[in-house]
């Protein structure tokens, strides 16, 4: 696995992370103490970004 497939596996992994705690109405804690839901959602925005620039040079070095 090269290092665009291991970056695009931990940013599904996170995505998929963050948006169940967010439709679940989970609680997310790091080191005790508890991430408010917006920080979550932002967390999830930064990685869905990173993401579509991803899957675009993916797509990019495909043609």
């Amino acid at each position: 696995m090269n290092k665009l497939d291991e970056e695009f596996e931990m940013l599904m992994d996170e995505i998929k992370f963050d948006y169940e705690a967010l439709a679940g109405g989970s609680t997310v804690t790091m080191d005790g103490k508890t991430i408010p839901n917006s920080q979550v959602a932002v967390s999830l925005a930064k990685n869905a970004s990173r993401l579509s620039e991803l899957l675009y040079s993916l797509e990019e070095m495909e043609d």
